[in-house]
This record gives structure tokens, C-alpha cells and sequence, in this order.
């Protein structure tokens, strides 16, 4: 089964005086969805976690304040068998940097 999705914004912000952006995709069937897909690859790929990159989901807030816990970030399904297909994270949101489980990020989604 194949999921359509389209951009709904992007998290900026800075680490250790870099600056990065996740991009933030919402399902493109449901008008009505709350439900964000945040998909993003970091320094883990390939080494601890899967080579494609990772994927947070968070609920819509309404408002632009988010806390993205990446405690809750998972491997794509496509990590566990070749019987699923699953979007590959955009360059733009790959990152040098490490997001581990302990990292909390607090921003304003655009």
C-alpha cells in the first residue's frame, strides 16, 4: 500500500552552533490528519540505527510550539522486511550530528 504525503513546513533550529531543518510532511489523503511525519537521517545512520534514516511522528498542537522527543524516533518499516516500501528521508534533513534518544529539541515549526 503506497502513502502519498506533501510538505507541511519544517523545524529550524540550531545545535552546538549549527544550523539544521527537519522537514515536516502531513498525509496527503486525509485533509483532516493531525498526525506530522518527520522523517530525518543523522550520524546513527548506518552504524546504530538503519542506513535510510529514521522517522518521528508527532500530533499537530495547534500552534507552532513543538518539543520533539527523539526517544520516539524509529526505523522505517522497510528496516525489518523487503515486503514494505517506505520514503527515504530528504537530503535536506540529513545531519551531521547525533539525535539520540536523550535529545529533546523545543522549536517553532514554519
Amino acid at each position: 500500500m503506497r502513502q502519498a504525503y506533501v510538505r507541511d513546513g519544517a523545524f529550524a533550529f540550531r545545535i552546538q552552533g549549527r544550523s539544521l531543518k527537519l522537514v515536516v510532511y502531513k498525509s496527503a489523503g486525509d485533509p483532516y490528519a493531525r498526525s506530522l511525519f518527520i522523517p530525518f537521517s543523522d550520524e546513527t545512520s548506518g552504524r546504530e540505527s538503519y542506513a535510510a534514516g529514521r522517522y518521528l511522528d508527532h500530533e499537530e498542537q495547534g500552534g507552532d510550539d513543538y518539543e520533539l522527543d527523539f526517544n520516539m524516533a524509529y526505523n522505517p518499516y522497510f528496516a525489518y522486511s523487503e515486503e514494505y516500501t517506505c520514503p527515504i528521508p530528504p537530503v535536506e534533513t540529513s545531519s551531521l550530528l547525533r539525535f539520540s534518544p536523550e535529545r529533546r529539541i523545543t522549536n517553532r515549526m514554519s
